[in-house]
C-alpha cells in the first residue's frame, strides 16, 4: 500500500478520494431500482459525481426549456445552500416536484450532498401539470405520462430513507478515512459506535447474502440473508477454510474455486489502491441442509478484509440446465445415438447441477426380472459389478424394489434401512450412505428400469430433489422408448412379409409412383375405412415419400391424424425398396401419442406453479407481452391487478409451512373461481399473485379487484378437528389505455399496481387501492 500522509484541517481529502465512486454508483442505482426514487451525488462545490434514475419528467422536458431548466437550476442552488446547515433540507421546485438534500459531513467537512427527489408526497395534481404543459408549450400527453412516473412518498419515509443513505455513504467514507488514518483507529471506532450499529442494521437486512473475513481469513460477520439463503451461521463458519469444505464438498471443484480466488486476494494485496477490482462468479454450493443452490458470489478487498456478496440464482439457473440438457438429448436421439452414450450424457448433465451427487440407470431385461447396468460414470466399477444383474423384489435395495413396485423408494440412510441389509457392506465401501430411485415408466405404464441419485451422507430430498428425480426418469423413458421403437422398426422391416398383417404399427408399400400398392389392417383403419379423406391431407408425408423414392435415403415424419375419439400422432420411417415395378417406398408408422402427450404435460409443468397450478412468472410475461401488443395495436384498455396476502408469514410461523401451501392453493383455488374465463390469473411467486385483464377499463378492474377480496376474505381453510383459519389480501389496480403514438410495458404496469398494493398495506391493508 502506498504510503498516506496525515490530513490536517486545510489540506482535506474530497470526497472521491475516500469512496470509491463506481461502488457508491451501484449502491445508488440499487437503492433507485429497489425504491423508484432518483437520487445523485454532489461535490462541494456543486460538481455532480453520480446520479441514478433522473425521471423523464426532468431530463426530457423542465431542462429542455429555458424558464423551466432556470427554475430548476434556482431550486438546486437554494437546496444547496440550506443543506450548508441543514441536516435535511426539502426544496419544492417552481416546477412541481419536490427535491430533498443532506450534507455528507466528516469531521466537521462538508465533503458532498446527496440529492433524492423529483418525487412528490402526494399524488400528482393533473390540472397543475397540464396548465405548466400549455404553458411552456410541451406534448401534453407525453409530459403528464412523465409526471406519473414521479415517485410518491411521504414526507418522513423519504427523510429516513436520506438519512440511511447518508449514513451508510458517511460510514463507508468514515471506514476509508480510517485506513488512512490508523493512530485515531480506536477514537474513530468509539465515536462512530452507533453508526456501525445502524450500519449492521442495514447489512444484516440487505437482499443479498453478505459476510466478510479479515486477512487470515477468519469470518466475522455473516448476515441474516446468508443465513436463510444457505442456511450456515457464524458459528458454522469460523474461517474460509471451513467455509471452502462445506460449501464445496468435491474436492476437485473446491480446489478450482481457491485457486481463482487465492489468485485475486494476492493481486489485491498486491496493489497500490485503496479500492480494488470485484471478483465475480457464479458456482453451485451446497447448504446447510444438504440441499444445492446456484450462487453468483461477488469479493470485493476493502480495508484488508474480503467482502463476499452473494445472490441465489437457482430458480432460473435449473430451467435453463434442464431445457439444455432436454435439448441435448433429444437431438442424440434423433441423430439415433446409442443408449448407453445418451443417458451417460444425461447423468453427467444432471450431476453437474449438484456435484455431490452420484447417479445411475439400470434397465430391466427382456424378462423384466433383473436390473442391468445402463450408466452409472461416478460409481465405482467393483459397485456396478456387484448389482448388475440383481433380481428385482421388495427389500432389494432401492432400485431393485422401486422397479419391483412400480413406484419411488426413498431411503435416507442405508445404513439403518432395512432393504439395504444384504448390501450395506457394498454400499459402506462405495462410499454411499442415501439412495433415492425413481421408476423409468414407459408411456404404457411398463417398468423399463430405475433412475436413482446417491449421496455420500443421510439425506432427505426437498421438492426441488424430487423434481428433478423425475424430469430425469421421464427423460430416460423417452430415450429408452425411443431406441425401443427404433428396434422395433427394424425387426418389423426384417420381417415384414410375415408380420406385417399383424403388426401393431401402420404399414404401407408405394409404387416408383408414390401411389399406394400395399397398406396394413392399422393403415387402412386410420386412412381408408374409418376416415378416408385424411390420407390426401398430409401433403408433407406424401412429399417425403415422393423424396425418399427419387433419391433412396431413409426419412422419418410425423403426422397428426383424426380420429373418432380425438387425434393421434404417428411417427413414419420411411425407406426405399425394390419391388417388380422399380424402387418404391416402404412406410412404417408407429403411434407416439403417449410420447407426445408426455411431452405436453412436461411442458405444462414448465409454464405452471407447481404448487398452485397456476400459471407461473416466466410465463405469465410472455402471455402479457402479447397482449400488451394486441391491446396496444388495437387501442383496447388494459388492467392490472396484484394482491399479497396480509400476514402471511405469520401463518407459516404459526401453523407451519405446510399449512401455509394449503392456504396458497386455497387462495389459488377461489381467485381462479372468481375471475373470468379470459383474464390472465398468474402466482408472481411467495405469496404474490396477479391478474391480467384484457378489455377491461379502470372502473371494471376495481370491481373486479374488490370481488376477488370478498372471495379471498370469506374463504376458510379446515385445519382439522373443527379449526379454520382465513387470511385477507391488499390490492393494487392499474389501467392503461393505448393510444395512438404511446408507448407501456407490463414491467410499468406491475410497477404502478405494487405501488397501489403497497398503500393498500400502508392504509391498513385487506382493501383495493386503484392508482
Amino acid at each position: 500500500m502506498k504510503k498516506i500522509p496525515a490530513i490536517s484541517s486545510s489540506d482535506y481529502y474530497r470526497i472521491e478520494e475516500l469512496i470509491d465512486i463506481t461502488s457508491i454508483t451501484e449502491i445508488l442505482e440499487s437503492y433507485y431500482q429497489a425504491t423508484g426514487i432518483p437520487n445523485g451525488l454532489v461535490g462541494p462545490e456543486g460538481e455532480l459525481l453520480t446520479q441514478a434514475g433522473w425521471i423523464d419528467a426532468c431530463t426530457h422536458f423542465h431542462r429542455g426549456n429555458d424558464e423551466t431548466n432556470r427554475r430548476c437550476v434556482e431550486s438546486n442552488c437554494e437546496l444547496l445552500e440550506q443543506a450548508q446547515s441543514n441536516k435535511v433540507s426539502v426544496s419544492l421546485c417552481k416546477n412541481g416536484l419536490y427535491d430533498y438534500a443532506t450534507p455528507i459531513i466528516i469531521e466537521g467537512h462538508h465533503l458532498a450532498t446527496l440529492f433524492m427527489g423529483q418525487l412528490l408526497h402526494e399524488p400528482a395534481d393533473l390540472k397543475y401539470f397540464e396548465q405548466q404543459a400549455e404553458t411552456f408549450s410541451y406534448d401534453k400527453r407525453a409530459y403528464i405520462d412523465a409526471i406519473k412516473q414521479a415517485s410518491v412518498i411521504p414526507k418522513d419515509l423519504i427523510e429516513k430513507q436520506l438519512d440511511h443513505m447518508v449514513q451508510v455513504t458517511t460510514v463507508l467514507a468514515e471506514n476509508a478515512l480510517s485506513v488512512i488514518r490508523e493512530q485515531h483507529l480506536q477514537q474513530a471506532l468509539k465515536h462512530s459506535k452507533k453508526q456501525r450499529f445502524e450500519m449492521k442494521e442495514l447489512l444484516d437486512n440487505s437482499p443479498a447474502g453478505i459476510s466478510w473475513c479479515d486477512d487470515a481469513g477468519n469470518v466475522e460477520y455473516i448476515n441474516h440473508t446468508f443465513t436463510r439463503m444457505l442456511g450456515y451461521t457464524l458459528k458454522d463458519l469460523p474461517n474460509v477454510n471451513i467455509w471452502y469444505e462445506k460449501a464445496y464438498p468435491d474436492p476437485d471443484v473446491r480446489s478450482k474455486i481457491i485457486a481463482h480466488r487465492k489468485n485475486w486476494v494476492e493481486k489485491q494485496a498486491n496493489s497500490d489502491s485503496i479500492f480494488t477490482q470485484s471478483y465475480t462468479d457464479e458456482s453451485t454450493l451446497r447448504c446447510k441442509d444438504g440441499t444445492t443452490r446456484r450462487i453468483v458470489s461477488q469479493i470485493s478487498y476493502i480495508n484488508n478484509k474480503q467482502l463476499y456478496y452473494c445472490t441465489d440464482v437457482t430458480e432460473k439457473w435449473r430451467s435453463e440446465q434442464r431445457n439444455l440438457t432436454r435439448n441435448r438429448m433429444m437431438e442424440r436421439v434423433a441423430k439415433e445415438d446409442k443408449l448407453n452414450s445418451i443417458l451417460h450424457q444425461l447423468i453427467t448433465d444432471i450431476e453437474a447441477d449438484d456435484p455431490a451427487i452420484r447417479c445411475s440407470v439400470l434397465l430391466l431385461d427382456t424378462e423384466g426380472k433383473h436390473l442391468l447396468n445402463c450408466a452409472a460414470p461416478r460409481l465405482p466399477d467393483f459397485y456396478n459389478a456387484a448389482i448388475n444383474g440383481v433380481e428385482i423384489g421388495e427389500g432389494v435395495g432401492s432400485c431393485g424394489t422401486a422397479a419391483y413396485l412400480g413406484k419411488r423408494v426413498i431411503v435416507d440412510d442405508i445404513t439403518t434401512h432395512p432393504y439395504w441389509e444384504p448390501y450395506r457392506e457394498l454400499a459402506a465401501s462405495a462410499g454411499l450412505r442415501s439412495c433415492w430411485s425413481e421408476p423409468i415408466i414407459s408411456s404404457t405404464n411398463k417398468v423399463l428400469g430405475t433412475f436413482a441419485i446417491y449421496h455420500e451422507t443421510p439425506s432427505t430430498p426437498g421438492a426441488d430433489d424430487i423434481e428433478q428425480i423425475c424430469f430425469a426418469a421421464n427423460l430416460a423413458s423417452i430415450a429408452i422408448e425411443n431406441l425401443k421403437n427404433r428396434e422395433e422398426l427394424i425387426r418389423s422391416e426384417q420381417a415384414y412379409r410375415s408380420l406385417a398383417e399383424n403388426a401393431p404399427d401402420t404399414i404401407a408399400r408405394y409404387d416408383r409412383e408414390g401411389q399406394l400398392i400395399y397398406t396394413n389392417p392399422n393403415f387402412a383403419a386410420l386412412f381408408t375405412n374409418s376416415h378416408p379423406e385424411n390420407e390426401n391431407r398430409h401433403e408433407h408425408y406424401h412429399s417425403v415419400i415422393n423424396r425418399v423414392i427419387s433419391t433412396g435415403i431413409p426419412q422419418q415424419v410425423e403426422i397428426q391424424v383424426p380420429t373418432a375419439s380425438g387425434h393421434c400422432y404417428l411417427m413414419f420411417n420411411i425407406v426405399s425398396e425394390e419391388n417388380e415395378d422399380g424402387t418404391g417406398a416402404l412406410a412404417i408408422g408407429r403411434d407416439i401419442t403417449m410420447h407426445r402427450e408426455m411431452e405436453q404435460k412436461l411442458e405444462k409443468q414448465a409454464r405452471s406453479d407447481f404448487l398452485t397450478q397456476l400459471i407461473n412468472r416466466r410465463h405469465f410475461f410472455e402471455l402479457a407481452n402479447r397482449e400488451m401488443m394486441v391491446a396496444s395495436r388495437y387501442h383496447n384498455p388494459l388492467s392490472l391487478i396484484m394482491f399479497d396476502l396480509d400476514h402471511f408469514k405469520q401463518v407459516n410461523d404459526t401453523y407451519g409451512h405446510g399449512i401455509g401451501d394449503l392456504v396458497l392453493q386455497k387462495v389459488a383455488d377461489v381467485s381462479q373461481a372468481t375471475v373470468r374465463a379470459t383474464d390472465i390469473l398468474a402466482r408472481l411467486g411467495g405469496e404474490e399473485f396477479v391478474v391480467l385483464m384484457v378489455q377491461t377499463n379502470h372502473n371494471e378492474a376495481c370491481q373486479s379487484a374488490e370481488r376477488l377480496r370478498q372471495a379471498i376474505n370469506g374463504a376458510a381453510i379446515s385445519l382439522g378437528s373443527n379449526e379454520e383459519i382465513s387470511v385477507t389480501a391488499s390490492f393494487g389496480v392499474t389501467t392503461i389505455q393505448f393510444d395512438t403514438g404511446s408507448s407501456h410495458s407490463i414491467n410499468h404496469m406491475i410497477s404502478d399496481a405494487d405501488n397501489a398494493m403497497y398503500r393498500a398495506k400502508q392504509e391498513g391493508r385487506n382493501r383495493v387501492v386503484c392508482s
